[in-house]
């Protein structure tokens, strides 16, 4: 139903090995290969709370800006941020 967007769903890395660069070596390969499929655009949905603030900085750190936010989405009080990038 698109053309050349895709979404990622979940990166998750073990506890232990967090803050090791295994995530954005993760988000770094994937994004390669979605580039040599002809992809333009990564979209990636995830919660506003603060206990997703981390999850969000992550993100922003390789270049994700949050495009979308739809207020009480999950429960009230827990938005559905959504983050893009253009490849």
């Amino acid at each position: 139903m698109t053309v050349g967007t895709y979404d990622l769903y979940w990166i998750i890395c073990e506890p232990a090995l967090q803050r090791r660069g295994v995530g954005g070596a993760l988000l770094r390969a994937v994004e390669l290969d979605l580039r040599r499929r002809g992809g333009r655009l990564v979209r990636v949905e995830t919660s506003g709370t603060q206990a997703y603030q981390a999850t969000r900085a992550f993100y922003q750190r390789f270049g994700y800006r949050e495009t979308a936010r739809l207020a009480d989405f999950y429960r009230p009080g827990d938005d559905l941020a959504i983050f893009t990038k253009r490849l």
